[in-house]
């Protein structure tokens, strides 16, 4: 069996490059002051396979924001779906792909790390 490459996702609707602006200036601001990022909850997911578990938490201001396994773990928004970032990323690159994705409409392609 032969692995094809990934069916490439449709074009962004005008709501989620709203949402991507909208979460665009949430991190900016989050950024500047903490206190911004609103509640933390938290969620314990148990995985079966390979069997272990992920700790993943979000923001109440930060929608569609999750870090998985706390500081040292991974990032990913919902708006960039197969993009995970490393927290030193965070403002260096997924900040700016929302931002493009906001203002051009285009998602990450290449890795740039």
């Amino acid at each position: 069996m032969t692995k094809s490459a990934p069916k490439p996702l449709p074009p962004p609707t005008m709501e989620e490059r709203a949402a991507a602006a909208i979460a665009a200036r949430a991190f900016r601001a989050a950024i500047a002051d903490p206190s911004t990022m609103g509640a933390c909850a938290v969620t314990h997911i148990d995985l079966v396979r390979p069997r272990r578990g992920e700790w993943w938490e979000s923001w109440a201001n930060l929608p569609g924001f999750w870090r998985i396994n706390g500081k040292r773990g991974r990032y990913m928004h919902d708006l960039l779906p197969g993009w995970t970032y490393a927290r030193s990323e965070i403002r260096a690159e997924m900040i700016p792909d929302l931002e493009a994705l906001a203002e051009q409409g285009v998602r990450p392609t290449e890795a740039t790390s």
